[in-house]
């Protein structure tokens, strides 16, 4: 890997919390791990809906402001659910 492109990774994660540190780590382990599928990279790449997720975020194109939780509320939902 180009170390300009470490060195940039590696800046912008310094002064992050601990708990971001192992999201990210994550995040990597995941792509690491997918990466050994042979066809990993061309299933993301022409990756496509399904016609139910296609579906579903159709009806979800005219909703307004109040059709939607409260940022207060989700990240109250996601804390709990996740110690996000």
């Amino acid at each position: 890997m180009n170390s300009n492109t470490l060195h940039i990774i590696n800046q912008k994660l310094k002064d992050e919390p601990e708990e971001i540190l192992k999201q990210v780590l994550g995040y990597l382990d995941g792509i690491l791990e997918k990466k050994s599928q042979k066809d990993w990279y061309e299933h993301n790449l022409n990756y496509q809906l399904t016609d139910a997720q296609k579906r579903e975020l159709d009806a979800m194109e005219n909703l307004t402001d109040e059709d939607f939780m409260p940022i207060e509320d989700f990240f109250a939902e996601m804390k709990a659910k996740y110690g996000v």
